[in-house]
């Protein structure tokens, strides 16, 4: 009986998400005041799906896969917005609320 709860608490915990971790791996990754090609450039290293090139803002997208026995994936959403006072850089960054579809 222990090792079924010592089990379904690790599945639990895996198959939650953590959004601090993906505002805390943004963070680390881009910051404002950078040029907006480079932070892009360094979001599509990490995995992620940028589009809007031109626009105010662009959004970033990321699929991943939650344990198998879940079967859905989750998509992490940040958007770069650029700054008002110089298009080639990074004004402010919002990380929006990860998206898990519900089986």
């Amino acid at each position: 009986m222990r090792r079924f709860l010592m089990l379904a608490l690790l599945l639990a915990g895996c198959s939650t998400v953590d959004q601090s971790r993906l505002g805390n791996f943004v963070n680390r990754t881009i910051q404002p005041g950078m040029p907006m090609d480079q932070a892009l450039v360094r979001m599509q290293t990490e995995g992620f799906f940028c589009g809007g090139g031109a626009d105010a803002v662009i959004s970033c997208t990321r699929t991943y896969d939650r344990l198998p026995l879940v079967q859905t994936s989750c998509i992490e959403r940040v958007d770069l917005v650029r700054s008002a006072t110089m298009a080639k850089t990074v004004g402010t960054i919002d990380v929006l609320e990860v998206k898990c579809p519900k089986k």
